[in-house]
């Protein structure tokens, strides 16, 4: 399971023609701002954990715990943009 988040999979989902209106609909720019923010505030704590944790299997099953926590955060916010890219695609 890779460590760096998903967010270029919906980031870059953008074509020619009525998609370069959608992206910049306030909708998409507002879910994909909360996108940021999560990934972001996992970057840091996942770097935090790896710094200050000794490696063990403690820091392992944290970090893995950490990018499921991560990974369901960002479930639904991913799937609320997918779904308005699609109508508009």
């Amino acid at each position: 399971m890779s460590d760096q988040p998903e967010s270029h999979l919906i980031i870059s989902r953008s074509s020619a023609g009525s998609a370069a209106s959608v992206e910049d609909h306030p909708l998409v720019r507002s879910l994909r701002s909360i996108l940021r923010e999560i990934d972001d505030e996992y970057e840091r704590e996942r770097e935090n954990l790896r710094r200050t944790l000794p490696n063990s299997n403690v820091k392992d099953r944290t970090l893995t715990m950490l990018k499921a926590r991560h990974l369901q955060r960002r479930e639904n916010y991913v799937r609320e943009l997918s779904a308005l890219l699609d109508s508009q695609a």
